[in-house]
């Protein structure tokens, strides 16, 4: 039984998350928490009124309701439950602890390429900072299956990039053909990749798990990643250290084309 967050706005959009979340965790039984989360006024009136305006947008129309019950119709062995939880915060921490006490799985956040709302941006920012899997959908994102994965290593980063065995188990099954992308710059000493790779292959969390590993030279990351998705088909990008490894996760923030790349064209697995 797996759970998963999915933000909200009590729109059709919305519901479509839910069936990327579904195939992703194929075969897996889910329970689902669509969350419609308000963010806290700065003002002491508007935060006064926040009951009463929170109340007003807390039902959803006909039309959300009749698409919810055909999708719990559509998925019915996948789907164990789904609720809509509302929730008013505005810091990282009460999502964090929202996620502890629900013992969430998975947590999906949509990236727009149009406009955001106001609230998907501030979801956004406030899942960028907390140690769980967060799962990025570009928007109009379409696919079938998540097949070809990718994890993401770098040479430079010092810390422990490797999947714990929660993530493992999440993705690593024997229908997913999974890679392991060591991104280097040029002059990257052997010692430094002999290092990378003994690790990997020593982890053991991977026991058991078939894997590929794919050297790729680039400039930067972002350059790398970009250039391997291209070239393989991946459908799902994966690396667990989001906040010191890739910036166009940053959502929200200022970021170039390039470093928008990457969302733009499979979706992202990420773990602050």
């Amino acid at each position: 039984m797996k759970k998963i967050v999915i933000p909200t706005e009590l729109t059709l959009y919305s519901l479509n998350l839910v069936k990327h979340a579904l195939t992703l965790l194929k075969g897996e039984t889910c329970e689902i928490i669509l969350l419609h989360h308000t963010p806290l006024p700065d003002s002491i009136t508007e935060l006064l009124l926040l009951p009463r305006e929170a109340d007003k947008a807390r039902e959803p129309d006909a039309e959300f309701k009749k698409a919810l019950e055909r999708l719990k119709k559509s998925y019915a062995l996948e789907i164990h439950s789904i609720r809509v939880v509302h929730l008013c915060c505005d810091t990282s921490l009460t999502i964090k602890n929202f996620v502890i006490d629900n013992q969430i799985d998975l947590i999906m956040s949509p990236v727009s390429l149009t406009n955001p709302s106001e609230a998907m941006r501030h979801f956004s920012s406030l899942v960028q900072d907390i140690p769980f899997p967060v799962l990025y959908i570009p928007e109009f994102f379409e696919t079938t299956q998540f097949r070809k994965i990718a994890f993401v290593l770098d040479a430079e980063v010092r810390t422990n990039t490797l999947p714990d065995k929660a993530l493992v188990d999440l993705l690593c099954r024997k229908d997913y053909h999974v890679t392991f992308l060591l991104v280097f710059a040029p002059g990257t000493s052997t010692v430094k990749l002999k290092q990378a790779l003994d690790e990997l292959y020593a982890a053991p969390v991977l026991q058991g798990v078939e894997f590929a590993v794919h050297l790729q030279q680039q400039r930067d990351l972002t350059t790398g990643v970009v250039s391997f998705i291209e070239e393989f088909e991946v459908d799902l990008v994966v690396t667990c250290k989001k906040r010191s490894m890739l910036d166009y996760l940053r959502v929200g923030r200022s970021r170039s084309v390039r470093d928008k790349a990457i969302n733009t064209k499979v979706p992202c697995l990420s773990v602050a």
